[in-house]
């Protein structure tokens, strides 16, 4: 923390509560084997994609910001992914959403409001071993809008209300953390990818039954 400002991530954006406080606790991560696998492979795609846009299209990769509230008393930190006049952010998942996730969209928000841009994208990737597999069959002709199998991009303009509602979440968080009594988790199927699952659920050790 730098001069008792608490330092938040972009990348917790409306995620869980608990979640944040255990990291502001400096509790270890135990993260499931499954979960490292897919976040090796997530590795994999950022490195193949970024690449395309840092080199084809000119992007800064892994764009690093900050974000301050004196008056809250805490920062977010965060590292866009691709960024040139506006920010990208791209998601490796397993199966690829019909429409974005909140805390996804709340997470490029905070991008948007840094970089003072109208509007920014997010990409779905679809998870695989060999990543140029997938994404050697993209279109990028009517970029920033790519277009193939097993991917998915959206256009998200900036959104005030929600930029408020991600430092409300935030300002909770700080809150507890002060008081040292963990927030309310949301208990979630988001659970199970959790590396503080064992401290919710010390007793089957963080990790479920098969």
């Amino acid at each position: 923390m730098d001069g008792g400002f608490i330092e938040f991530y972009a990348s917790e954006a409306l995620s869980c509560p608990r979640r944040i406080y255990f990291r502001l606790m400096g509790y270890p991560e135990r993260w499931p084997e499954f979960v490292k696998v897919r976040l090796n492979q997530g590795i994999n795609t950022h490195g193949v994609l970024g690449e395309i846009l840092n080199k084809r299209f000119g992007f800064e990769l892994e764009k690093h910001l900050v974000l301050r509230s004196r008056k809250l008393g805490f920062e977010i930190h965060g590292r866009i992914d691709a960024f040139r006049e506006f920010p990208i952010e791209i998601k490796s998942k397993t199966s690829l959403p019909r429409v974005p996730y909140e805390s996804h969209l709340a997470q490029l928000n905070v991008y948007l409001r840094w970089a003072e841009a109208e509007y920014g994208y997010l990409y779905y990737v679809k998870l695989h071993e060999r990543p140029l597999k997938v994404i050697s069959k993209l279109d990028f002709s009517n970029f920033p809008v790519i277009k193939g199998p097993n991917f998915r991009a959206f256009e998200i303009p900036y959104d005030e209300k929600l930029f408020k509602e991600t430092l409300r979440h935030f300002y909770n968080v700080k809150k507890a953390y002060e008081r040292g009594k963990p927030p309310r988790g949301e208990y979630s199927y988001m659970c199970k990818f959790c590396p503080y699952r064992y401290l919710c659920y010390p007793e089957d050790n963080g990790f479920e039954k098969g």
